[in-house]
């Protein structure tokens, strides 16, 4: 028998994710010799001081989940071959973060050097959060390799959720959600059968969203970041405003407006600071419904994007938006014509590598337990070009990120 320990119960924000067993995963391409035998000494080093990694999530009688602690060892991290990658098997009641490497490549063989992925379950961090976990273990794989382990540090609490981070803040619950912007268009159009078609059927595990991405050229990139900062917006509305047109083209450029709802970091918002490994996801949401036809212009768009969140985020709204709803990954809500999403990961920064050892690309992975409904655009800068990826249940996703990476073209022709 091993004894177990209940750290905390999940609170609202950080429900959803465990309803959906929600792992992600954020991956890099390293080129050069990895020293897997340091990498797994840094990941052990990780789990020490982000003890609550090496937690469980259960389900609680009655209804929720609880994060819970017990004496079992974490495995480890998984190391394959070429060629011998099976796909993962996530299990939020048996670990809650995986590292796998993948050495020499895929099978193909188009692409040499190593692939580590690191999967976190959603309901502990958000992409900013992860990002700051990847970092550490990169610095505490480098201090190794160098001849020595890093300075040892106390082990961190379990970071807090996103009601107890507003609480604290003096932040409450307000009469508006931001959800009022789509009210317009609800139940007002003849709407066509959504794409999100959803089963009651579950996997028995969660499964890998179908992804696809499209990538600007450094000079495109360079030009359209010129382009955003002459004209005072910003690439992220830029961005923004390219997919929801490349959305309503492909929705057959009908008068149907289309909703758009993106998260928004808190860390940049909220007094006093939140820090990067604080919170588990202290994010807010912002929506605004697009009006689109076919004189409507990326960069007006934008400007009204940019509007639209500024008038929130000064009200409010934004940042105690979680408190009214869960937003919803699976399906689409009655009534409304299909929500897009898009996250906003900015410039991904130059992560600390041995010599010899260089990042040459970055990922995004998502698993659910729900094998059809979920639809999700990201967007990063990396090595000078823009990457927008496109987590997609859809029939066609690479048809729709050729779609946003046209329109982006057409900004910058």
């Amino acid at each position: 028998m091993f004894t177990s320990a209940v750290i905390r119960r999940l609170a609202r924000s950080e429900e959803m994710f465990a309803d959906t067993h929600n792992f992600v995963g954020l991956g890099a391409h390293l080129s050069g010799v990895v020293d897997t035998d340091a990498l797994a000494a840094a990941f052990d080093d990780l789990l020490a001081a982000h003890p609550v990694l090496a937690a469980q999530i259960v389900p609680v009688d009655g209804g929720g989940f609880e994060i819970v602690a017990h004496d079992l060892q974490h495995p480890g991290i998984d190391v394959f071959g070429p060629g011998d990658d099976a796909p993962p098997i996530f299990d939020q009641t048996q670990a809650l973060v995986h590292l796998r490497v993948a050495e020499g490549g895929p099978a193909d063989g188009t692409s040499a050097g190593t692939r580590a992925t690191l999967y976190v379950h959603h309901s502990l961090a958000d992409g900013h959060h992860q990002f700051a976990l990847i970092e550490e273990l990169f610095s505490r794989y480098t201090d190794l390799v160098a001849g020595g382990r890093g300075a040892s540090v106390a082990p961190a609490p379990a970071p807090a959720p996103l009601e107890t981070v507003l609480a604290e803040r003096g932040i409450t619950r307000l009469d508006r959600s931001g959800l009022e912007r789509f009210m317009p268009a609800l139940f007002a159009f003849d709407l066509p059968p959504s794409r999100r078609a959803t089963t009651d059927a579950r996997p028995p595990f969660p499964v890998r969203v179908p992804m696809a991405t499209v990538a600007l050229s450094e000079e495109q990139t360079h030009a359209l970041l010129g382009y955003a900062r002459a004209n005072k917006v910003s690439l992220n509305g830029i961005v923004s405003a390219a997919v929801l047109i490349a959305e309503w083209r492909l929705r057959g450029s009908t008068k149907i407006p289309v909703p758009y709802i993106y998260p928004v970091d808190l860390r940049y918002v909220l007094t006093p600071a939140v820090s990067a490994t604080g919170c588990t996801n202290p994010v807010g949401v912002a929506t605004y419904l697009a009006e689109i036809d076919h004189g409507t212009e990326v960069l007006a768009l934008a400007a009204e994007i940019a509007g639209a969140f500024r008038t929130d985020l000064a009200e409010g709204v934004v940042a105690q938006s979680l408190l009214h709803f869960t937003p919803q990954y699976a399906g689409n809500p009655p009534g409304l014509p299909d929500v897009v999403m898009l996250t906003d990961n900015g410039i991904v920064p130059p992560m600390r590598t041995p010599p010899g050892v260089e990042l040459t690309e970055v990922y995004g992975e998502l698993y659910f337990q729900v094998e059809s409904g979920i639809e999700m655009y990201t967007s990063k800068i990396f090595g000078g070009r823009l990457i927008v990826e496109y987590h997609s249940h859809g029939p066609d996703p690479q048809r729709s990120v050729e779609q946003v990476g046209a329109v982006l073209s057409e900004v910058v022709r």
